[in-house]
């Protein structure tokens, strides 16, 4: 099994997760959209669930916190909004890198984000409790690869691309991930190609479209955007009662 996670904004053709297909977001299109940042340096997303969390995705833990940072409020990447210091995290206990199993983190920042302000569109979003049926429409974000056939093109703009949620027994088969795909799991794409999450959208959100309800955390898949290899999501409703336990807004 291979990773998608982007670091250090490297490009493999193993697991990967950034937008193919996409267009570029409106300002304040997506007020819970956030990045973070190391030492100033882009790797992965996240989503604005409270005051002061941030729920990502466990393998998008850097183990230390210096220079960690969220950046929030703006469809740019590399300036606007907000910017908020990473001072605490829980990663879940039962994680684990070689399944993606229970690919899910929260993140604690040092100040409060102020839903109030009108200088920078921020909201927290609510997180699922039922997990979204099959075929039910769903909206990825981030700032991750747009064209792999280039190598590496990370956009500046923050990009978006509507999927679909896939069933288990689709995403399972011998086709497509053989059983890799375990509980707490969600696969939304489309099983001909063409749209995905790929490097640098990990940790992001993916939102049932329409609402601000976010659905799944962007985890792994194989490549982006190829036939038979949606992308795999962290299941948010399999985790409510965890990410409820441990957020503090």
């Amino acid at each position: 099994m291979k990773i998608l996670l982007l670091i250090c904004l490297s490009l493999s053709q193993s697991y990967a997760n950034k937008i193919i297909g996409g267009q570029n977001a409106d300002e304040g299109q997506f007020p819970s959209m956030a990045l973070q940042t190391n030492l100033g340096s882009f790797f992965c997303g996240g989503t604005i669930i409270s005051e002061y969390d941030v729920l990502s995705a466990a393998h998008c833990d850097r183990i230390s916190l210096t220079g960690h940072q969220v950046v929030a409020g703006t469809t740019k990447r590399l300036s606007g909004g907000v910017v908020k210091a990473v001072v605490g995290k829980v990663v879940h206990s039962a994680y684990d890198s070689s399944t993606f199993s229970s690919d899910i983190m929260i993140l604690r920042v040092e100040h409060a984000f102020r839903f109030n302000d009108d200088r920078f569109p921020l909201t927290a979003a609510p997180f699922a409790i039922d997990r979204p049926a099959e075929g039910t429409p769903i909206t990825v974000a981030g700032w991750g690869d747009t064209d792999i056939s280039s190598g590496q093109t990370i956009p500046t703009d923050l990009q978006y691309v509507v999927v679909s949620v896939i069933a288990d027994d689709t995403c399972n088969s011998a086709a497509a991930y053989n059983g890799s795909v375990l509980d707490g799991m969600i696969c939304m794409g489309d099983m001909a190609g063409g749209i995905d999450s790929c490097q640098g959208d990990s940790g992001g959100p993916a939102y049932i479209t329409g609402t601000d309800v976010v659905a799944g955390i962007t985890s792994w898949g194989y490549g982006c955007a190829l036939e038979n290899k949606p992308g795999v999501y962290t299941d948010v409703a399999y985790f409510s009662d965890w990410i409820a336990l441990y957020m503090i807004g």
